[in-house]
């Protein structure tokens, strides 16, 4: 059985080495706005990323890739060779029909190093591209962009840079952002500068969203930009703040040693989505610290900004009267969060200390609350130094 596990994982390793690319190319993509007759040489290089003996061969793929000629077609490399630099000249005719994005791809093709004997080689050949993207303008006005969208702590900013494509400048372009929760909801609206746009010029457009309005969670943008008398939309996914999870309180009810003692946690959702596969995972040491007990809550999803409660049950039989150092652990998605508690164990009672500081579990048929207790103590003691005050007044009027 180890022997297969052994082949098994070497053979994974083998396929995983095959998509180690030991090429690279730089940069992975060059535009050029259209002009009539252009011409124009362009820079790329060939990374040997793993610094080996090898022969790489360049082609031209795509649309108009007849305006593109190769300035070297073939190189050699040697494992000292870091890098090579190679050019192509851009060739554009005096007029192209359609306005739009052409895309041209250079490829960068890996060849075994001894072609006589390439037909023995097993592996598929390692190719990289760079990309060659020429825009022609629109006969009129045409704008078009994409969202950024960048989080701190206190606020959202929305970044849009747009690109005027057209032949005519731009007066005003601005964008309206309407904020939704996954459940659809609008939540709120923004709106971004305003930029006049000069034919192919690109500008950016920018809102900024307060967080503090807004709860953590899931959201969906639309962004509609208006410019001069069109409009486009952009629709654009992202998140505000954290996943997260707050334990409120624990409660052990109608406790009795010996028998299955169950415990009620309070889970507050502070995201604005559901969070599926939550549960409660409690770890109890004996005096050795050694684990005694180890039980978990069912599986729950817990419905976005809300309270919920899990349940978890411990069989107590055998289990003797003291205390005992535990870990409580609430686990949710790929995170958890992790308190180091105590146990206070009689009879009829159990106490967890350790989630605030203080005790935030009671069990037992006690409802007592400690707060009134100590105001109760307060008071005895202000009514006794009183009544004590009180007698020695009277004593010393006596006296005299």
């Amino acid at each position: 059985m180890r022997l297969e596990k052994l082949f098994l994982f070497l053979f994974v390793g083998i396929i995983l080495m095959n998509f180690v690319s030991p090429l690279g190319i730089t940069p992975g993509r060059t535009t050029l706005n259209f002009e009539p007759n252009l011409q124009k040489e362009v820079s790329f290089s060939v990374l040997n990323s793993e610094n080996k003996d090898m022969s790489v061969v360049l082609m031209i793929r795509g649309e108009l890739n007849e305006t593109v000629t190769l300035n070297q077609a073939y190189a050699e490399f040697s494992s000292t060779e870091a890098s090579k630099s190679f050019t192509y000249t851009v060739n554009l005719p005096s007029k192209i029909e359609d306005p739009g994005k052409y895309e041209v791809e250079i490829v960068a093709l890996e060849l075994p190093k001894d072609l006589e004997k390439a037909g023995a080689t097993v592996g598929a050949t390692v190719a990289v591209i760079t990309q060659l993207h020429i825009q022609v303008p629109y006969p009129n006005k045409y704008l078009d962009g994409e969202v950024n969208v960048l989080e701190s702590d206190s606020e959202t900013i929305f970044s849009i840079p747009v690109t005027n494509r057209g032949k005519l400048d731009i007066v005003n372009a601005r964008a309206t952002i309407d904020i939704y929760t996954a459940l659809n909801e609008k939540v709120a609206t923004i709106e971004t500068n305003e930029q006049s746009l000069l034919s192919l010029e690109r500008k950016e457009l920018v809102a900024r969203l307060d967080n503090i309005e807004i709860n953590s969670g899931k959201y969906f943008a639309k962004v509609n930009v208006f410019y001069d008398n069109e409009v486009f939309e952009i629709e654009k996914e992202f998140l505000i703040g954290e996943m997260s999870l707050q334990i409120l309180e624990v409660l052990v009810k109608d406790f009795q040693l010996g028998e299955i003692a169950k415990f009620n946690a309070l889970i507050e959702n502070k995201w604005s989505d559901q969070i599926s596969d939550s549960y409660l995972n409690i770890i109890v040491y004996n005096e050795e610290g050694e684990v005694m007990a180890d039980f978990k809550s069912p599986n729950y999803d817990l419905s976005g900004l809300s309270k919920s409660e899990l349940v978890a049950y411990w069989d107590t039989g055998g289990v003797s009267a003291g205390t005992y150092e535990g870990k409580l652990i609430l686990k949710y998605g790929d995170r958890e969060i992790e308190k180091n508690i105590q146990l206070k164990i009689s009879s009829d009672e159990l106490e967890v200390i350790g989630i605030t500081g203080q005790v935030i579990v009671r069990g037992g048929d006690s409802d007592i609350n400690w707060n009134t207790i100590l105001i109760i103590v307060i008071v005895v003691l202000l009514v006794l130094n009183i009544v004590w005050f009180v007698i020695i007044r009277k004593f010393m009027r006596r006296k005299k």
